[in-house]
């Protein structure tokens, strides 16, 4: 895992800003995934400032585009690290239709006709392309992130709780935000900041590539 140090420079803003932002913006927005389009709006036009910075937040989540792919460079060539980076930044593509929505909610509260607002966030939300997308984030995200953790684990490139961490993250996740329990929604991103912690500080420190369990030779070693 030899890289150029703009290499891991880039990597590590990206496996830190990512899931930063999106801690901070889950935090700060004042709507959530769970929320009626009525609920929605009417908070966005209640909380214009948080709702105006959530809007901002949502560019930084893009970098967890490149944070997979990063972290999928940590574990190293096997079938479980390929199987999981793909799925995972495969089905994470239409990241931008999905934070789109923020940008629609917000526009949407400034509406003077109020009704108008709410359909065209509520059609926005229930169209079949972002139905779709929806769907394949949802699955991609979990079985992606589980495949990734367990050849983190397997490559021992990382501690094996940074392993777990992502594999478990999208769980508590999705898991608080269907529940409506905002502290373990956050703590699902909180296992993400540590686990791709855990995977930049691993690219800074490069090394032998990672998933090989040979053990160097000393230098000057006879064959």
């Amino acid at each position: 895992m030899r890289t150029s140090l703009w290499h891991r420079g880039a990597g590590v803003a990206c496996l830190l800003l990512a899931p930063l932002g999106q801690l901070i913006q889950f935090l700060v927005s004042p709507v959530g995934p769970g929320d009626s389009a009525a609920e929605q709006v009417a908070a966005a036009a209640a909380h214009t400032g948080a709702m105006r910075l959530a809007v901002v937040l949502d560019l930084p989540i893009l970098l967890v585009l490149p944070a997979v792919l990063y972290a999928g460079l940590v574990a190293g060539r096997s079938r479980l690290a390929t199987a999981g980076t793909a799925l995972t930044f495969g089905t994470a593509l239409g990241a931008g239709y999905l934070l789109g929505q923020d940008i629609v909610v917000q526009v949407a509260a400034g509406q003077a006709d109020r009704a108008g607002a709410v359909a065209l966030v509520e059609g926005y939300a229930t169209s079949g392309v972002l139905t779709g997308l929806v769907a394949l984030y949802l699955v991609g995200h979990v079985v992606g992130f589980i495949l990734l953790g367990i050849a983190l684990i397997r490559s021992r490139a990382v501690p094996a709780w940074a392993g777990v961490a992502l594999s478990v993250w999208p769980l508590a996740e999705m898991g608080g935000q269907a529940a409506g329990v905002r502290v373990v929604a956050a703590a699902g991103f909180v296992l993400l900041l540590a686990g791709f912690a855990a995977c930049a500080v691993r690219l800074v420190q490069g090394g032998r590539p990672a998933g090989s369990d040979r053990v160097p030779e000393p230098v000057g070693a006879i064959g």
